[in-house]
């Protein structure tokens, strides 16, 4: 019975430590137009990074390095303050997906597929996303 309950503790242990790892990750992220691009035509958007992993989402959903067609990001490295995974580390304003559209694209891309799939999705529009206090 002993090693029963060392293997549950020992589990309990291991799940502790994956959860706030998985929850490194403030759960309020805030994109400022201002502080990104130096120009804001619209207010800044604030996504909820809990809800997305609420959702089921995987890290690669969002997060992604491509190597010929393939995502292979090591979500080891999705660490708050590593600059060489922030979006804006491939997408600066001389490459062909600027930063501004990078990040319309997998949002809105990823919540209107969700929409076509019939599945509950996220805000499409831009008002939505960008909401004047």
């Amino acid at each position: 019975m002993k090693g029963y309950q060392f293997i549950t503790v020992l589990v309990a242990v291991l799940g502790i430590i994956l959860a706030s790892s998985l929850s490194a990750q403030p759960d309020k992220i805030v994109f400022d137009p201002l502080k990104l691009f130096g120009k804001s035509k619209r207010p800044g958007v604030t996504l909820s990074h809990n809800r997305h992993v609420e959702a089921g989402l995987s890290c690669k959903d969002c997060h992604h390095v491509y190597e010929n067609g393939q995502n292979v990001l090591d979500e080891g490295q999705l660490e708050e303050g590593n600059q060489g995974v922030r979006c804006s580390a491939c997408h600066g304003p001389k490459v062909r997906i600027g930063l501004e559209q990078a990040f319309h694209d997998q949002c809105i891309g990823c919540h209107t597929r969700l929409l076509k799939e019939k599945k509950k999705t996220g805000p499409r529009f831009c008002g939505q996303c960008h909401v004047k206090k």
